[in-house]
């Protein structure tokens, strides 16, 4: 899922063309994301990196990591003890912020978030999936899923696509959704499938062609390695195009059932 987030922070790069920038996280305990953004950082351009972590355990912990680091301790990046802020805390420069909560969309998590970003901005956020504990939850977040209320709640953004996938510590069913307020962003995205074409980092046509091979040897029965092997593919690519194929099949059996 970082691939897929680190895809979509470049394709961000290279149709907004910032030049002042925020980049906000919560690494937790990995920096890979963070240090990509920081490598692509080009002569002229200036970005402000924000990372966030509320334990202080794990921010202890980390601090020498960042501290050892020479893209890390450089001017401009931020490693703070602090819970994440609202992203409107950001709205003074175009902002790719990745909201990796990982927690449940209560009440006090979903208002982290609002139309309030400055333009061509990019929020990412990744909730869980299954509440364990619903008597903490919005009901409308309840009746009709974290996508959908954020889609409504975020109705001035443009939606890019949502992610299922397994938290791969917990196995905790996960959603990771995208947003933006960039028209020529949106715009390139929406061409090809919403899902597909950002997590991959393919041409959106070669994706749609990808996605066509992959399905005709689903349907033919071939196993995931004889996949994997004769299109070149890795294994949470190959999950990624049979996640999608799941989807088309329920939203066609939805269309059925409506007609």
């Amino acid at each position: 899922m970082r691939d897929g987030v680190f895809n979509l922070y470049k394709y961000w790069k290279n149709i907004t063309k910032p030049t002042y920038y925020n980049v906000v996280s919560l690494p937790g305990e990995s920096f890979e994301f963070e240090l990509k953004a920081l490598e692509l950082e080009k002569e002229g351009e200036y970005m402000t990196l924000h990372m966030y972590e509320k334990l202080e355990k794990v921010h202890s912990k980390q601090k020498s990591v960042v501290e050892k680091s020479d893209l890390l301790s450089q001017t401009g990046v931020f490693y703070k003890n602090e819970s994440l802020p609202p992203v409107s805390a950001f709205a003074n420069a175009p902002t790719f912020a990745w909201a990796d909560l990982c927690g449940n969309p209560t009440p006090k998590n979903v208002e982290l978030f609002s139309n309030l970003m400055a333009k061509k901005s990019v929020l990412v956020i990744t909730f869980a999936d299954r509440f364990r504990r619903p008597a903490g939850m919005d009901k409308e977040v309840l009746a009709f899923g974290a996508v959908t209320y954020m889609r409504h709640k975020l109705s001035e953004m443009t939606f890019l696509f949502s992610e299922e996938y397994k938290c791969k510590t917990k196995g905790m069913p996960m959603v990771m959704m995208a947003f933006t307020n960039s028209k020529s962003l949106a715009g390139i995205v929406k061409k090809g499938s919403p899902v597909r074409s950002p997590l991959k980092g393919k041409a959106i046509g070669e994706q749609q062609v990808l996605f066509s091979e992959v399905l005709a040897l689903i349907n033919k029965g071939r196993s995931n390695e004889y996949i994997m092997s004769k299109l070149k593919l890795r294994k949470m690519e190959l999950a990624g195009y049979k996640a999608a194929r799941t989807r088309q099949i329920r939203g066609n059996a939805r269309n059925m059932k409506r007609s």
